[in-house]
């Protein structure tokens, strides 16, 4: 279909638990393309005296005199990366916004490549774009597993290995050697253990994995803790499982779905952990398909696109949508326990503990 082409290269990660992780990622991996390969409609398979081929396709962008789009994303990235060195000296709120909307102003070009109504807009500069992207990556796997890491997942512009971490930074110069202009993979840190999901079996968002340091703090993406939709109390008992679990805790984390679900039984969870929160997007009348959100926003009135409403589904008759209702007119009693269960504590518990073996099955009866 006219305007779809493939995007950045995802390596599914290798499901399970695994120590001593190292994270690298491309800086401004887009941008930096754009800069360096002097990616423009104007220069796209024009005739000249240098050129770069894209990855994978029959065509080219003319290197003779740099364009206008590539430089001022050039001098953008300049300016961004001025204040990172500044804000890493010392931390300033006002220059950390202004080092945001920089990284945001630099992203957005390949944003423009592939739309439409941009006076810009170049489905083979966006597609030359991501080319790039999957080339520079998939080297840096290959060049990473003939050094002896083992490559646990890696997307986009991101790669998690494992191995001798005294290894990393000169594998890092030796892969920033061979990359070009102004490309760069960097080093983001070491954690002491993760926690990957393999996405071809799990739902939700590509990304689902949650690291821990070794001062026991987390960094989590990707799992309900982290997404809308879901209530305050899975998202408290999701965090605490992966905490468990990185701690070679299964069982406590076991015992602690377990009485989660105990407790939401016997009606001693607080109706507050029980709020699912939605942000409205969209005018309500422009929505085609009712969900609670938006169901509940009808019944409070006076709601604006993008606020958050607030909800507790209740085991009244009618469909998931006309069960919910707001949270401040809900009692306790009339929560639909089953509906926490089932669809809130135990998938958002599994999407854990389905990497030490566990189904939602073996929390049957309890």
């Amino acid at each position: 279909m006219a305007g779809q082409y493939k995007g950045g290269y995802v390596k599914e990660p290798i499901s399970g638990i695994h120590k001593n992780i190292i994270v690298l990622d491309f800086r401004n991996l887009y941008p930096s393309i754009i800069v360096t390969h002097n990616i423009d409609p104007t220069t796209l398979n024009k005739p000249c005296t240098k050129k770069t081929m894209v990855p994978g396709f029959n065509r080219w962008f003319c290197q003779d005199k740099i364009a206008p789009i590539p430089k001022r994303i050039k001098k953008i990235l300049e300016l961004r990366w001025d204040l990172t060195k500044k804000l890493k000296k010392k931390y300033d709120e006002r220059l950390a916004k202004k080092e945001q909307q920089l990284k945001l102003q630099a992203n957005i070009a390949y944003g423009f490549f592939g739309y439409k109504k941009s006076s810009y807009y170049s489905v083979e500069c966006a597609e030359s774009i991501s080319a790039f992207g999957r080339n520079y990556i998939q080297m840096v796997i290959l060049k990473a597993q003939k050094e002896g890491f083992k490559v646990i997942y890696s997307d986009t512009d991101s790669v998690f290995l494992s191995g001798n971490q005294k290894k990393i930074h000169k594998f890092l110069k030796k892969v920033n050697n061979a990359l070009p202009g102004i490309v760069k993979l960097e080093y983001k840190g070491t954690y002491k253990k993760g926690l990957f999901v393999n996405t071809k079996t799990g739902k939700g968002a590509k990304k689902k994995y949650a690291l821990m340091n070794g001062k026991g703090e987390m960094t989590v993406r990707g799992f309900e803790t982290r997404r809308e939709g879901w209530c305050i109390l899975a998202k408290k008992m999701q965090t605490e499982v992966l905490k468990f679990v990185l701690n070679n805790q299964k069982l406590k984390a076991v015992n602690y779905v377990k009485n989660t679900i105990k407790k939401l039984k016997q009606n001693k969870v607080k109706l507050t952990d029980l709020i699912i929160s939605v942000q409205l997007s969209k005018p309500i009348e422009s929505y085609t398909n009712i969900g609670a959100h938006v169901s509940v926003a009808k019944k409070l009135g006076n709601v604006k696109v993008g606020d958050t409403v607030k909800f507790i589904i209740t085991k009244r008759k009618g469909s998931y949508s006309e069960r919910a209702e707001p949270y401040n007119k809900v009692k306790i009693k009339d929560v639909d326990i089953n509906y926490y269960i089932n669809k809130q504590i135990l998938p958002s518990a599994i999407r854990v503990l389905s990497v030490v073996g566990m189904k939602e099955s073996d929390f049957n009866g309890n």
